[in-house]
């Protein structure tokens, strides 16, 4: 029992520090790691955008303005060796709006167990899992709302805890000003089981944020501020730029870096991000790495297309 309760702590300690977040007290905390290759190059500034598959993750609202069926696959190769997956479609044109899937997915990998003396008796496992179905429309010219019903999973070996949440999101677009404002609630939910007896909360946060297309230049500017509970307001800024209608350059930055500092010299890169996106035949490609400091820096890879 004792291996078992501190592989659960680590379990929760790593997965914090992984997705660039002060640590706080709730549970699932595997549902802080970003989604997408494109967004975390942008350092997770992403609420604002819209008509992409990862929208799912970031604003249910931004689902509404993908125009054709398309599906999204992201890995990423965490901290201590985790692997982390994300999988999501969209069919457009389902009734009023469009109907979305996601799934995220982390694997921590094999434990020993062990008894009171030490002694190994075996392995064991520990995975969490999040499924997503989101509905978005526009009910107006320009208005994107976007709702998103999920069902949350956390395991370590015959131990398991479950949740139910709900996101939700808004968009509107300024096509003069070429400006986009966002906001959105998310991980609003309630535990339905327990790992013991505990029931953990769920990381539930505020976000809102603008994206700017500048006139004169291919740079898509993204701001973001955000909100977990019961703790302080965080700000994401990200860029893309557009070197041609085949490649794209991303920039990010999420001042949550500054909590992840221990004292190194790769310190001054906590929270900063860089990304590359390629198109090839209607397949976006796209890659970012995020500095968590003196932690470590995370890759991740993402394929996209419609179909």
């Amino acid at each position: 029992m004792r291996t078992i309760l501190v592989s659960i702590v680590i379990v929760t300690l790593v997965g914090t520090a992984s997705a660039a977040d002060s640590p706080g007290t709730t549970g699932f905390q595997f549902l802080r790691t970003q989604v997408g290759a494109r967004p975390a190059g942008m350092g997770g500034s992403f609420i604002a955008m819209e008509g992409d598959v990862q929208c799912l993750y970031y604003n249910p609202a931004g689902v509404a303005t993908v125009t054709n069926r398309a599906a999204s696959f992201t890995y990423m190769k965490h901290l201590l060796d985790f692997n982390f997956g994300f999988v999501g479609f969209v069919q457009p044109h389902l009734g009023p709006g469009n109907l979305g899937i996601g799934l995220s997915f982390m694997d921590y990998g094999d434990f020993k167990r062990t008894d009171g003396s030490g002694a190994v008796l075996g392995n064991f496992s520990a995975n969490s899992l999040s499924l997503a179905a989101t509905y978005s429309l526009q009910p107006v010219q320009n208005l994107s709302i976007g709702l998103s019903a999920k069902y949350i999973r956390a395991a370590i070996e015959t131990y398991s805890a479950d949740a139910v949440a709900a996101d939700a999101g808004v968009l509107y677009h300024f096509p003069q000003w070429m400006l986009t404002l966002a906001a959105g609630v998310f991980n609003l939910g309630q535990p339905i089981s327990a790992f013991i007896t505990h029931k953990d909360d769920l990381p539930m946060s505020l976000r809102f944020g603008l994206a700017k297309k500048l006139e004169h230049l291919p740079l898509h500017l993204s701001l973001t501020f955000y909100r977990y509970q019961n703790e302080k307001w965080h700000g994401a800024l990200g860029g893309e730029f557009t070197l041609s209608p085949q490649a794209f350059l991303r920039l990010g930055y999420d001042n949550v870096g500054r909590e992840l500092e221990v004292g190194g010299n790769r310190d001054r890169f906590a929270g900063a991000s860089i990304g590359l996106g390629l198109v090839w035949r209607n397949v976006h490609m796209d890659y970012a790495l995020s500095s968590l400091g003196e932690v470590g820096t995370l890759n991740r890879f993402s394929l996209s297309s419609p179909f």
